[in-house]
């Protein structure tokens, strides 16, 4: 094949490009050629343009169909001048009225025989167009929604929501006015909550709305959108709302907690002449949104409420109950100095079971503060702290040998020493021996650990992971109690540091417990600034 053919060969894929249609310039701006795509959008036949100027083509073909018609003024005076053109954006009203979209660029052909000559391209892009516009309204929908979701997630109250809500809403869709409506708990009147820019008059008559009135039943009953629009009707009552707001499109949409009519979001505008589906669509995605917000809003204040309810009943019951164990053990103790044998030992354990009531309280308020109170650490000097619960247990032998430390902690560290003293107390019996010691931790810089060891029953090897969770109990005595040992592990926890128990010695679970745990130390500055 010579190289002539090879290049008609080329020059018809270029003319035969499928989806585009194509017109052949010769050096003297003549059409010589045209498809039939080209024809198709000109609205013209071969015989009409072949052999004509191509100025004259297109301002007899093209120009009545421009919206604009520069642009393409622009692309004749490049081929003119010798220069191609690519990516021409131009709009075009087809023969049936419709507008379309079309990319022009200009080529010139640089192999002979056509060399010299032009390709003029004209691709149909409208619907690529349009998907694009598309994807940029949904974004903005996105965005807004997005927006709209962070104010109704960060507002803390029901006010701030929804005066947060109403005016980030106006700012992103550009409406004038706007006011929020609630139900009241009879849902029999709308009250206004908050508003913005809204007129006096219409404040004064629509302050407080009766829902089950006509047109507002749409909104507040049948939880349905309202939309009013001028439409040069007098003498109605939509007419009449839209002049006392000053405005020519209200948007009424109802504020839905989980389907349910909680409030309405009333925007206003004073240049829209109405609202297209996407905005709508939006402005209802928007009433949900803030409905969600509403709905969280009244179950934290609910859940606020029947937490303050029941720290009250604790409270009552604590302090009865204190109050009751403290008279029964003055009853025990008069007991015990009157009876002897069956009927004393009787007493103790009735005095046993109010200590062990005495601690579930204890244990509770302790979890309760946990929860309640931040962590406020502060150096502590755990010595102090350990030989005062020394002091509480006098009849358990227990030997410390004091330490320097100081550790950071609250006033609640007493009560893991409480807890791991008196579980070694109770399981390994009077004769049980306890062991403490304050010891630095070799893998972790500025940390101690401390050992809190007994010579008990000890824990066995399938328990020592799951003891320290909550209200864990062993099923063998030398267990733990489980509520006790996770106030321990929470402390442990909250204070940075990491609990484990071992066995005293090693191997010999039966030989008694060994509680680790390890608590941050605190490191003063030496007089050189440097750390001791």
């Amino acid at each position: 094949m010579d190289s002539r053919s090879i290049q008609l060969r080329e020059t018809f894929r270029i003319l035969d490009e499928p989806g585009a249609g194509i017109i052949v310039i010769d050096r003297d701006l003549q059409v010589v050629w045209a498809n039939t795509c080209a024809t198709d959008i000109l609205s013209t036949t071969e015989k009409e343009i072949l052999g004509f100027d191509v100025d004259q083509v297109l301002d007899t073909h093209l120009m009545p169909l421009l919206q604009g018609e520069e642009d393409t003024r622009r692309l004749l005076a490049a081929m003119r001048d010798g220069n191609e053109v690519s990516g021409l954006d131009v709009s075009v009203q087809s023969s049936r009225g419709e507008e379309r979209r079309f990319v022009y660029s200009s080529r010139k052909v640089r192999h002979e025989p056509f060399a010299g000559m032009w390709v003029l391209c004209m691709r149909d892009v409208t619907e690529r167009k349009q998907t694009n516009e598309g994807l940029l309204s949904s974004n903005r929908q996105l965005l807004v929604l997005n927006q709209i979701m962070g104010v109704s997630a960060s507002s803390l109250s029901l006010d701030e929501l929804l005066e947060a809500s109403l005016s980030k809403t106006l700012d992103l869709l550009g409406f004038d006015l706007g006011l929020t409506y609630l139900l009241n708990p009879e849902r029999t009147m709308a009250l206004t909550r908050y508003h913005h820019a809204v007129p006096e008059n219409y404040l004064a008559r629509n302050r407080t709305i009766k829902v089950h009135h006509w047109p507002w039943n749409f909104v507040f009953v049948a939880g349905q959108p309202r939309y009013l629009e001028l439409r040069g009707e007098t003498g109605t009552v939509e007419e009449e709302i839209l002049a006392s707001l000053g405005v020519s499109t209200l948007a009424c949409i109802p504020i839905l907690a989980e389907s349910v009519v909680v409030g309405a979001l009333f925007l206003g505008s004073r240049k829209m002449e109405g609202l297209g589906d996407e905005e709508r669509r939006l402005l209802e995605a928007i009433g949900r949104e803030i409905g969600s917000g509403v709905l969280r809003s009244m179950l934290h204040k609910r859940l606020e409420a029947a937490h303050r309810e029941t720290n009250l009943y604790l409270d009552v019951m604590t302090h009865d109950i204190k109050n009751a164990e403290n008279v029964a053990n003055l009853y025990c103790d008069l007991l015990l100095d009157l009876l002897e044998g069956d009927a004393a030992q009787y007493a103790r354990k009735l005095k046993e079971s109010v200590r062990k009531s005495t601690g579930i309280l204890q244990n509770v308020s302790t979890i309760r503060r946990i929860h309640q109170e931040p962590p406020d650490l502060k150096p502590v000097h755990l010595s102090h702290v350990i030989r005062t619960g020394l002091e509480r247990t006098p009849e358990a032998d227990i030997s410390f040998e004091g330490t320097s430390a100081e550790v950071w902690a609250d006033d609640l560290l007493p009560e893991i020493f409480a807890n791991l003293i008196g579980n070694a107390v109770k399981f390994g019996g009077p004769d049980a021996g306890i062991a403490i010691r304050v010891e630095d931790c070799p893998e972790e810089d500025h940390t101690v650990v401390v050992t809190v060891e007994d010579t008990g029953p000890g824990i066995p090897d399938g328990m020592k992971e799951s003891i320290f969770q909550r209200f864990r109990q062993g099923k063998n005595q030398g267990c733990g109690e489980g509520l006790g040992l996770y106030i321990v592990g929470t402390l442990i926890e909250r204070y940075g540091g990491r609990i484990w128990v071992e066995d005293r010695v090693c191997g010999r679970p039966d030989l008694g417990a060994s509680f680790k745990f390890t608590l941050r130390e605190v490191v003063h500055a030496g007089a050189d600034g440097y750390e001791d």
